[in-house]
């Protein structure tokens, strides 16, 4: 907005951008003044000939530039969903000042567009069902995008050990069926330290390697508390 020659007058001219075709250019005693978006041109009458009041100035460009971050937030959400944390950090990012953010968010929130219940909850599902993530790497991450540990609480209640289990489980059969039949206690170690990485728990990861081919050593080689090392 600093190129902008903000200025009071009457308005000579309203020009549509060619560029950005919902966006006018306006114009205050034949001089180039401001931009703005179609919507707040509505709202605000600026139309030709239209007296242009000091007073009423900087409400317009403060509701262009609330206008603008919605927009910018609105393309945001249309690759995926994102956290309230998230969006206040990328419209931050985009140099909003905090008023404009704050205003985002609640408007966001109100229509629905940002809920980190829902959030939660989506990502929890994606997580486990289609990468087979483990409950401790789905809580970090969720941590990770600003969600509070209540609404982690509740998205925690998804999963389940036998789900857990049964995508471990299959993990680990698929990964490393070749090694299992060469040498089976070698392969154990291994797929304890890669359940352990995608965030199974310690009771998880040991019925898994109870329920694979037995080596040559005992299954109590195998307790929940013994393959912390084996990363």
């Amino acid at each position: 907005m600093s190129e902008e020659n903000h200025q009071a007058g009457i308005i000579t001219k309203v020009e549509r951008q060619k560029r950005s075709p919902h966006r006018y250019n306006i114009y205050v005693d034949e001089n180039y003044a401001f931009s703005v978006h179609e919507d707040i041109l509505i709202k605000y009458r600026l139309l030709k000939g239209e007296c242009m009041e000091e007073s009423n100035l900087q409400d317009i460009l403060h509701a262009d530039e609330a206008n603008r971050a919605y927009l910018d937030a609105l393309r945001l959400l249309s690759s995926r969903l994102r956290s309230e944390h998230e969006m206040r950090a990328r419209l931050k990012q985009k140099g909003y000042e905090p008023a404009i953010v704050g205003k985002t968010v609640d408007r966001l929130q109100s229509e629905r567009y940002l809920d980190d219940e829902l959030f939660a909850e989506q990502l929890t599902r994606q997580r486990l069902e289609s990468q087979k993530k483990g409950r401790h790497f789905i809580r970090q991450e969720l941590q990770q995008r600003g969600i509070k540990k209540d609404t982690i609480h509740e998205a925690m209640e998804l999963v389940n050990e036998e789900t857990e289990f049964r995508m471990a489980f299959g993990l680990a059969e698929k990964r490393y069926a070749n090694e299992l039949s060469r040498d089976p206690v070698k392969a154990k170690r291994k797929i304890a330290g890669f359940l352990q990485r995608r965030g199974y728990p310690g009771t998880v990861v040991s019925r898994v390697l109870k329920q694979l081919p037995a080596g040559t050593q005992g299954e109590e080689e195998w307790d929940a508390d013994g393959f912390g090392e084996e990363l």
